[in-house]
């Protein structure tokens, strides 16, 4: 299910909604005035990877000048 953030144009509200459909988007409800101006907004990104270091361990190295198994 995604989550998607929203931001009111009338109260400036911005604020989370679990939307079932791209269809459905179109049917939020602001939570603070209930307003049906809102706009989807460009939110941070919540996956984290298994391990946590953030460093893909199977990857090859280099790519960039550096030293790289793919010429």
């Amino acid at each position: 299910m995604p989550i998607y953030e929203f931001e009111c144009l009338e109260c400036k509200e911005v604020f989370e909604k679990i939307v079932l459909s791209a269809e459905k988007v179109k049917d939020v409800l602001c939570t603070q005035c209930q307003s049906t101006k809102v706009r989807k907004t460009i939110s941070a990104g919540s996956h984290r990877l298994a391990g946590g270091g953030g460093v893909f361990p199977s990857a090859p190295q280099g790519g960039c000048g550096g030293k790289s198994r793919f010429t």
